[in-house]
């Protein structure tokens, strides 16, 4: 067996983050200090902080190998721990596991696990706790991404108390990357078999905090985990969280969330609306990522219905200015996305940017023309005595601005003869919808460490997702990618399928989110994962 070389010790994923606003988060703790006191580590036990989080928690789910949804990562990181930590330049820490080896063959990986943790229903965490939760992955009747998250896992040995091994049917590349997020993150497994359908909404982990009482959909109060003592190698302290109590507040309606920071109700907001940005930056800090996302995306249905015509698909893209809608939406505060993944992201083909052509409105009614679409009475095209409406669909309604973009590009495609129809219903119906093909287009995103977990869903026909498309290349080289180990060969066949995606226009990336939160100048040290998701274990009061 091969061993692998940790980077090992206080490191920050400093790397994603810019910090602005009116707190110089780079000084030292002791340089915080009111009066140039030094602050100890006493000092920074209790309080609570309140959170208000702009999107929701979708389906109520917390149960991290059910879940999919970046609102409800923001509150299960504080709940879970994973087996490893992922560090910058694509380097592995310990975690719950202090170290492994991976096979020659790239099939078996053996975690040596901590023998120290337990759940915080008291149970011990070891071999057969996390034997118990793979299995478990591959047998949920809806599993979100965890199911993605362990590729051809074949089974889970347990070798011994507190040693594990994984074996895979044939290599699985992202494996280290996805042990390291939530959604692989560990469940008590007497949790699971007492709470049953409760454990959906109310799970238990070994994290940091857990869940004391909550409302579902709209309030969730954490408290810090008394026993705690098994942080990522990357934390700035060990033991217990500092905080004694995590106060998360959904909060979608972009006013609330401003206003409720400026009042006190919480704390800390996230997803700062575009128009308050340059005023929250006068009296609180803000802080930068760049979410690791599939970006937002009109997609289009190219399997059935009138966009299975390329010409079409082609014709909406030439006729719409994509730069001036995120520049108008966004007031300059999103940058405008080229590719389907957004930069940070492993993959990314930085040249995708030179391939776009500029908007040409002769050139797209040429195309809708060719197409056999004649404008009627009303400027909206017909052929064959249809008219051209195309049926959007949504749960999410203004999340991020998305329904004003699509409102501008609703206005856009008009003058050309097209008719979009934006219909924002409840989650089941748009589940049933998607799944079913009854869509012309929807605009979507999902946040996920590698391009496997991201592309995958979206655009492969088995996982039962939005898109069906149905391009047999786009899968030979996502499987391709997924068992290949070398770094170079793998980006390269990224590319590859943002390429097809381009050229066939199945999908028209519109923004780069950068999520931002802000907070009170009093709290200190909010910290993010790998993929941007916000973590609460180092945070700690001013006094």
């Amino acid at each position: 067996m091969k061993s692998i070389k940790l980077s090992i010790g206080l490191i920050l994923i400093t790397a994603l983050i810019v910090m602005t606003g009116c707190s110089d988060n780079s000084k030292s703790n002791g340089e915080k200090a009111a009066a140039g006191s030094e602050v100890t580590e006493q000092d920074r036990y209790g309080g609570t902080v309140a959170v208000g989080i702009g999107v929701p928690i979708v389906s109520d789910l917390l149960d991290p190998h059910r879940s999919a949804s970046p609102g409800n990562s923001r509150v299960q990181r504080s709940l879970f721990d994973s087996l490893v930590v992922e560090l910058p330049d694509n380097q592995f820490g310990p975690w719950l596991a202090t170290k492994w080896d991976i096979s020659a063959d790239n099939l078996t990986y053996t975690f040596y696990l901590r023998d120290d943790v337990t759940f915080t229903d008291g149970t011990k965490l070891d071999a057969a706790a996390v034997k118990f939760n793979f299995d478990r992955i591959k047998t949920l009747e809806s599993p979100g991404l965890a199911l993605n998250y362990i590729g051809s896992l074949e089974n889970t040995e347990v070798v011994d108390d507190y040693t594990v091994r994984f074996h895979f049917a044939k290599p699985f590349a992202p494996f280290l990357r996805y042990l390291a997020t939530e959604n692989l993150g560990i469940v008590s497994p007497k949790a699971v078999a007492d709470r049953g359908e409760e454990f959906t909404v109310n799970p238990v982990g070994s994290g940091p905090f857990y869940i004391d009482s909550y409302k579902l959909g709209n309030e969730y109060v954490l408290k810090r985990n008394p026993n705690y003592n098994w942080g990522p190698s990357n934390a700035k302290h060990t033991g217990k969280a500092y905080l004694d109590t995590l106060h998360f507040k959904i909060i979608t309606e972009e006013a609330s969330r401003v206003s409720a920071l400026q009042s006190g109700d919480v704390q800390v907001i996230d997803t700062i609306p575009p128009q308050s940005l340059e005023q929250i930056k006068q009296s609180y800090q803000l802080q930068q990522v760049e979410l690791l996302n599939y970006n937002a995306s009109i997609h289009f249905n190219a399997t059935k219905g009138v966009l299975q015509d390329k010409r079409l698909r082609e014709a909406l893209r030439l006729s719409v200015d994509w730069d001036r809608i995120v520049k108008t939406i966004y007031l300059g505060t999103y940058d405008r996305a080229y590719s389907v993944l957004s930069p940070s992201l492993f993959g990314y083909d930085t040249s995708l940017k030179d391939k776009w052509e500029k908007p040409d409105t002769a050139k797209a009614e040429a195309l809708l023309d060719e197409a056999g679409w004649v404008k009627g009475a009303d400027g909206i095209r017909v052929k064959d005595g249809n008219r051209l409406t195309l049926q959007m669909i949504d749960f999410y309604a203004n999340r991020e601005k998305r329904m004003d973009v699509m409102t501008m590009v609703q206005n856009i495609w008009k003058t050309i003869g097209v008719e979009l129809n934006i219909s924002t219903t409840a989650v089941g119906d748009y589940t049933e919808k998607s799944k079913s093909g009854d869509f012309d287009l929807w605009i979507g995103s999902q946040y996920g460490p590698d391009p496997d977990g991201v592309l995958r869903p979206y655009l492969l026909t088995r996982t039962g997702y939005h898109d069906r498309i149905q391009n047999p290349k786009i899968g030979e080289l996502l499987d391709q990618a997924t068992v290949e180990m070398d770094v170079e060969k793998r980006a390269q066949l990224y590319k590859e399928v943002q390429n097809i995606v381009q050229d066939e226009v199945y999908a028209i990336p519109v923004y780069v989110l950068p999520y931002t939160v802000a907070s009170a100048k009093q709290v200190q040290d909010i910290g993010f994962d790998s993929k941007g998701a916000p973590q609460f274990y180092d945070t700690w009061i001013q006094k």
